[in-house]
């Protein structure tokens, strides 16, 4: 429905030619039955004995451009469009796309063109994409619709690739055809012929096109012949040998896990080795190391030890000098506010001697009383000033033995914290 009726009578013909070569040459198990129906008599000319594989990858690859160019030129459509809808042009498009194919060329009539080689046939579809873009979409696309067509391309490409508006079998037999009409060099399909049907079946075996299954456990890829090599190069269930050399095969894609976790032969340090144990060795030796070794890591362990005591040692020697120099301070620092004080009580006897000696003398005469009064009051006064002096003195001096308190303190903390680092 899609090509022009002398393309689908071509179709038709290839298809049903296909299948029954399929039927009689697939199985090579069946090379006796396939050989007798030749022999009983079903004659076909020469050109029937023909291969006809194609290459897998090749003919994905057109299914894949034919499916984007559809998406993109939908979306493009209804860019710009109030009610446009991407999805309901598909089948339009798609039918259109190939006909154009068909046609070749700039979408000349059927049977007026021809074909290119391969390489021409994913130009024309670039082409042909190009050309549904709308004055709208570029507008839309100018101001900043870019990243918005983008979006719907990728959303309606995913849903086509599940069969939405173009049946994924309809998809894969257009590109298959498309292949086999562009190849003319044959890079990409098999058509050899030959005289008899055990010719060809030989032939078939030996195909590069031939449909091939990885053979690695747990990979279900079909692919052509051709390109077994390259994917068994990447293939994730390929098993390999580890590069470590553990003597173990692991699959490509756990690989990675294997060399980090399981393997016997990744790199591991000894529990020592903080201790001075400079061994090298890996997962699978370590603990033979460290059952061999233990009178070495005992030896360590005891070095260390000594070490420890000695550093307590030596920390309780220079804590005990520093409390001695503590207490030298203090004692220095003591002395003078003693002294300080004494002054001052021998101070205040005197100014109350003299007190009661004025007191006496003013019972003598209300003169001399005032007078002894005044000179009483006069020697409180100073004795308060001295007094007042005598008590910054003494504020100061306990604010020096405070702050030599907190050094004190300060050093013992860390005497402590440094006894308790070397206790681990």
């Amino acid at each position: 429905a899609m090509m022009a009726s002398a393309s689908a009578e071509s179709v038709r013909a290839r298809e049903a030619r296909d299948e029954t070569e399929k039927d009689e040459n697939g199985h090579p198990e069946e090379h006796v039955a396939f050989l007798e129906k030749w022999n009983q008599g079903k004659t076909r000319g020469a050109s029937a004995c023909r291969c006809s594989f194609v290459c897998l990858g090749s003919s994905a690859n057109v299914s894949r451009a034919l499916l984007s160019a559809t998406a993109k030129a939908a979306v493009y459509q209804s860019a710009g469009k109030i009610f446009g809808d991407a999805r309901s042009a598909v089948p339009t498009l798609s039918a259109e796309l190939v006909g154009h194919l068909v046609g070749d060329k700039g979408g000349l009539r059927d049977g007026t063109g021809s074909a290119g080689v391969l390489s021409d046939l994913h130009k024309h579809i670039e082409a042909w994409c190009e050309s549904k873009k709308t004055w709208t979409g570029g507008l839309s696309e100018s101001f900043g619709g870019a990243k918005a067509q983008s979006e719907a391309v990728d959303v309606l490409t995913k849903s086509l690739s599940k069969g939405e508006g173009w049946l994924v079998a309809d998809r894969e037999r257009t590109a298959l055809e498309l292949l086999l009409l562009y190849d003319k060099n044959q890079l990409a399909h098999c058509e050899e012929t030959y005289e008899t049907g055990e010719e060809l079946l030989r032939h078939k075996c030996v195909c590069s096109f031939r449909p091939t299954q990885c053979e690695n456990a747990g990979c279900v890829e079909v692919f052509s012949a051709n390109v077994a090599g390259g994917h068994d190069a990447h293939c994730p269930h390929k098993m390999l040998p580890c590069p470590q050399g553990c003597g173990e095969s692991v699959k490509r894609s756990g690989l990675p896990i294997h060399i980090e976790t399981e393997c016997a032969r990744r790199p591991a340090e000894c529990p020592f080795k903080n201790l001075g144990c400079d061994a090298r060795c890996d997962a699978g030796t370590l603990e033979r190391h460290v059952r061999e070794e233990t009178h070495a890591h005992l030896a360590l362990v005891a070095a260390s030890l000594r070490g420890i005591v000695y550093d307590a040692a030596t920390r309780d020697a220079k804590t005990a000098a520093l409390s001695l120099a503590v207490a030298d301070v203090v004692g220095r620092i003591a002395g003078p506010v003693t002294r300080q004080m004494d002054g001052l009580e021998l101070a205040a006897e005197s100014a109350e001697k003299t007190a009661l000696t004025a007191v006496a003398a003013a019972k003598k005469t209300e003169k001399e009383h005032d007078a002894l009064f005044a000179g009483v009051a006069k020697a409180i006064a100073n004795l308060e000033a001295e007094s007042k002096a005598q008590k910054k003195a003494i504020a100061a001096v306990v604010v020096s033995v405070e702050k030599l308190t907190k050094c004190t303190k300060a050093h013992e903390d860390a005497v402590k914290a440094m006894a308790a680092a070397a206790a681990k």
